[in-house]
């Protein structure tokens, strides 16, 4: 059964050119795809952006797992989604990211 750890958090659409500095959004992202891929159990990751003319902007990071104990393993490592983003600290903090956890129907 795969299962999808999701981070995500909503910025203002005028705040998103401040997410460039000091660090780019998309390089994080970037570096994510590089890097989960050589996390065991690792399935595949999605980085994405609401469109149109919403305000605040969302934006979701996901990554699929194989197993539960993947899943885990990921949770407790360096490269956990939650962790990176917040390198865009003030912009983005612990508060306003969610975090979810979902499982495949069967």
């Amino acid at each position: 059964m795969a299962y999808i750890y999701e981070v995500s958090f909503n910025i203002l659409r005028d705040q998103m050119d401040e997410l460039a500095i000091g660090g780019s959004l998309k390089r994080v992202l970037g570096y994510l795809r590089v890097r989960l891929p050589e996390e065991p159990g690792f399935v595949s990751s999605q980085a994405l952006l609401s469109v149109g003319d919403s305000n605040p902007v969302r934006i979701v990071v996901w990554s699929e797992w194989q197993d539960w104990e993947d899943l885990l393993a990921h949770r407790n490592s360096r490269l956990i989604e939650g962790k990176v983003l917040l390198e865009f600290a003030p912009h983005i903090t612990l508060e306003q990211l969610t975090v979810n956890v979902y499982g495949e129907v069967e």
